[in-house]
């Protein structure tokens, strides 16, 4: 048995290597000494533990810098060009599958639409088949593949390793999708809700401005979902459920959900929802696809304009909601409705929220669109990953 010294050593290690590889990502480029100034261990602890990163190969020298009175000194770096993760991102008619960085940079990804009324088992089998390509890629290219994240649509509980419900998709709650790509990958899987995993890669790239607050971020996509983050940590619930706002009522007598709620939140501002709307209200010859109803929209259609306007205001009611439930100080909004119009719909989302909050809590509130470009999601699950490899780097390097 390890006696307690043993073990506190050992834990305070495992932190302080923790702490100083978060700081050389945040900072990108820097000196041993620096790095030692912003954590506040001794110079012989950093140097310490830069060689075993070096050593191993996660971080790397990358020639001189020139600090104060023209001393230099070595620069260091996180390794982004030896290792990398597996992000994934499932949705309900698309997925996508990449490899990043150690530092959370896409470096190549694909993305591919979900046959119509095809099975989850077939959809599952595609995404290994993928991932198991790229894998190959990335050792094509000498990059090491150590891990894997991957973002699903909730609620998924953490107990069961499960997807709950998929609105629109059934089957999903029979693949037990965390053991079966460990299985297929032989690699380190992390599984994460998509609005959680949206959330961690806002927090990722702007962690100074978030710190010490609540933020939500709102995934309004095929489904709508929120992550919370509170102080630097994931609000989950108890089986990881929490954020599930689209399934939180707007209209309290509106049409049954399938997750047995009526009047669903998603069901009024989704895309799915919103494309609905638009073949409903245009009755085309052939039924038009998301990304045709995003053209219509692009080319001026006032009636799709008129749709996606109303969508924003169901959107709206669902985060007054979210407002008044967790106070939070950062909304942040993104996924596949918010790249449609930015600009649009976040000065209809910040107009109806003003006038629904009392006025103290919206001077104390920011709303804004994502920073993440693309696809949130994806980049949160490989986050997700990334920051497993950072919390206990000796288990993937040692």
């Amino acid at each position: 048995m390890r006696g307690s010294h043993g073990y506190n050593q050992e834990s305070i290690q495992d932190m302080n290597r923790t702490l100083l590889i978060n700081l050389l990502r945040k900072e990108g480029v820097c000196a041993r000494a620096h790095l030692a100034n912003l954590s506040m261990l001794k110079q012989a602890t950093v140097t310490n533990i830069m060689n075993d990163f070096i050593n191993w190969g996660l971080v790397k020298e990358v020639g001189f810098l020139v600090g104060s009175k023209g001393r230099r000194s070595i620069g260091i770096s996180i390794n982004n060009d030896d290792y990398g993760v597996l992000g994934i991102r499932l949705g309900r008619k698309n997925y996508t599958v990449g490899i990043f960085d150690l530092s959370g940079n896409l470096v190549e990804y694909k993305r591919r639409e979900v046959a119509i009324g095809q099975k989850p088992r077939d959809t599952f089998q595609e995404i290994k088949k993928e991932a198991r390509d790229l894998m190959k890629l990335a050792k094509k290219e000498k990059r090491k593949i150590i891990a894997t994240g991957m973002a699903i649509p909730g609620p998924y509980s953490e107990r069961r390793g499960r997807i709950e419900l998929m609105t629109g998709v059934s089957g999903w709650h029979e693949i037990s999708i965390k053991e079966e790509l460990i299985e297929e990958l032989q690699l380190p899987v992390f599984v994460e809700q998509d609005a959680n995993a949206g959330a961690l890669a806002q927090y990722w790239h702007n962690e100074e401005d978030y710190k010490n607050s609540v933020l939500v971020y709102i995934a309004d996509g095929q489904g709508v979902g929120a992550g919370i983050i509170s102080n630097g940590e994931l609000l989950k619930g108890s089986i990881g459920v929490a954020g599930e706002i689209g399934h939180t009522s707007i209209y309290y007598n509106g049409p049954k959900c399938a997750c047995g709620n009526f009047g669903c939140l998603e069901n009024y501002c989704s895309s799915i929802a919103f494309t609905k709307r638009v073949n409903e209200e245009l009755k085309p010859e052939k039924e038009l696809n998301f990304s045709e109803t995003v053209k219509l929209f692009q080319e001026g259609d006032e009636r799709v304009t008129s749709i996606f306007l109303e969508s924003c205001d169901n959107l709206s009611a669902g985060i007054v909601n979210v407002v008044n439930s967790f106070n939070p100080a950062f909304i942040v909004i993104g996924d596949e409705m918010a790249h449609i119009a930015p600009d649009l719909m976040l000065s209809r989302i910040k107009k109806n929220v003003e006038e629904r909050v009392l006025p103290e809590i919206y001077a104390n509130m920011d709303i804004s669109m994502s920073v993440v470009s693309n696809d949130s999601m994806v980049h949160g699950a490989a986050i997700v990953a990334i920051m497993d490899i950072f919390s206990h780097p000796g288990k993937y390097f040692e």
